[in-house]
């Protein structure tokens, strides 16, 4: 069974491109969010197995979308998926419950750990 996957970021053309290279990798995603806000409520909404969260969105920003996350899915995976390279950025994403911090540049590395965090 295809492990369900929430995208959440601001920009449509990321959305669309990554929807294509996590398909062609057999991932499914269930949904696609706009913004923090739009996040939360899909995860109730959808119930992921995992969310790929942009930190710097409009309305609520990923970071703060994760404990609202966490509060609504206990269980569902986080990767920060992002280009801001700032170590203390990814130190406060896990902090609030982000599993996985990931550059934007890099999709095998998002592959590499939504396999690791999902058990494919």
């Amino acid at each position: 069974m295809p492990r369900r996957i929430l995208l959440a970021d601001d920009h449509g053309g990321i959305r669309r491109r990554l929807r294509s290279y996590l398909e062609g990798a057999d991932f499914e995603v269930c949904g696609e969010a706009v913004n923090g806000l739009d996040a939360i409520e899909k995860t109730k909404a959808l119930l992921p197995d995992l969310i790929i969260l942009d930190v710097v969105m409009p309305v609520i920003n990923g970071l703060d979308a994760i404990p609202e996350i966490m509060k609504s899915a206990p269980g569902v995976k986080i990767v920060m998926f992002t280009v801001d390279e700032a170590e203390e950025l990814r130190r406060e994403a896990l902090r609030r419950g982000a599993h996985a911090y990931v550059g934007k540049w890099s999709p095998a590395d998002l592959i590499q750990e939504m396999t690791r965090l999902l058990g494919s």
